[in-house]
């Protein structure tokens, strides 16, 4: 099996996979190895790309919160305490802080919905070199979370609903205010804060990281962890290669990353994900 962060791995910065990414998984394939996505997205987020490439796979989502498997079902899940996650938007917007509520039926904020959908395009414009008309109706980002975000009105009972809390996601134009929050999150036991980049912070249950949640997931399947190969950038991958031997990093990944990492391989402009693959298919590691 091998398991993909998306982001800033499988994707190339434009948000898309390469034809030789592309193909590469194609190679997995004929090889009898399963492919699967690790990555903090939503449901939306992951497949809203895969159907793009006719990619059927399953996929860890928000950061280790739910698997799924290729048919969209839910195998496993690990959400928030709600008790916490009024404390974890305090945090937040004491700190002017943007950030989006993921769920079960959703997505929500205590902001204006319309100041946190500017900041966040903003950000993507900058950091990500995305086009603002993307994410107008019609766009290929129509459909984001952020361009969805209803208000909360009342928290108490907002967390009454019937609904779970997959994760909250936040994001800042200073990585320094991201600094603060994170330090202040670090004071309650019952989350795991992590990041895809030094400027946003994604909140999930303590147990929710993608490297626990797929550690139960092939014991479902019955393999052993030298069957499973990992690849990612972010400290949001970071559990993945804590639990996994057999890893690879980009180049463009975070130092901590590529100091776990067995191997590194080209940044996800220069198809990286594929030379993991061809690496591992060629030491005959994936049988």
């Amino acid at each position: 099996m091998v398991v993909s962060d998306m982001d800033g791995t499988l994707l190339n910065k434009y948000g898309r996979i390469s034809q030789g990414n592309l193909a590469a998984i194609g190679r997995l394939r004929d090889q009898g190895v399963e492919f699967a996505i690790a990555s903090g997205r939503d449901h939306y987020g992951v497949y809203s790309i895969l159907d793009k490439y006719g990619i059927r796979c399953e996929a860890i989502l928000g950061n280790g919160s739910q698997y799924e498997d290729a048919d969209g079902n839910l195998l496993m899940t690990c959400y928030m305490d709600k008790k916490v996650v009024k404390e974890v938007a305090k945090i937040f917007a004491d700190r002017g802080i943007p950030y989006m509520i993921f769920t079960t039926n959703g997505f929500y904020t205590g902001w204006e919905p319309s100041f946190v959908r500017e900041e966040f395009i903003t950000r993507s414009s900058k950091r990500f070199d995305r086009d603002r008309k993307d994410f107008e109706k019609g766009g290929r980002n129509e459909y984001m979370p952020c361009n969805q975000l209803q208000k909360i009105e009342d928290f108490d009972e907002f967390l009454g609903r019937d609904l779970e809390i997959i994760k909250v996601e936040a994001f800042a134009m200073s990585a320094g205010t991201c600094g603060e929050a994170r330090e202040a999150l670090k004071r309650s036991p019952d989350i795991s804060c992590l990041s895809s980049f030094e400027d946003n912070i994604e909140v999930t249950d303590k147990a929710a990281q993608k490297g626990y949640i797929l550690e139960k997931v092939i014991r479902m399947k019955g393999l052993s962890k030298e069957q499973v190969m990992v690849i990612g950038d972010g400290m949001n991958d970071l559990s993945l290669f804590q639990c996994f031997p057999i890893s690879f990093a980009p180049a463009n990944a975070q130092a901590t990353i590529k100091e776990l990492a067995k191997e590194l391989v080209g940044d996800c402009e220069e198809d990286g994900f594929a030379q993991a693959v061809d690496r591992l298919l060629g030491s005959g590691e994936a049988s």
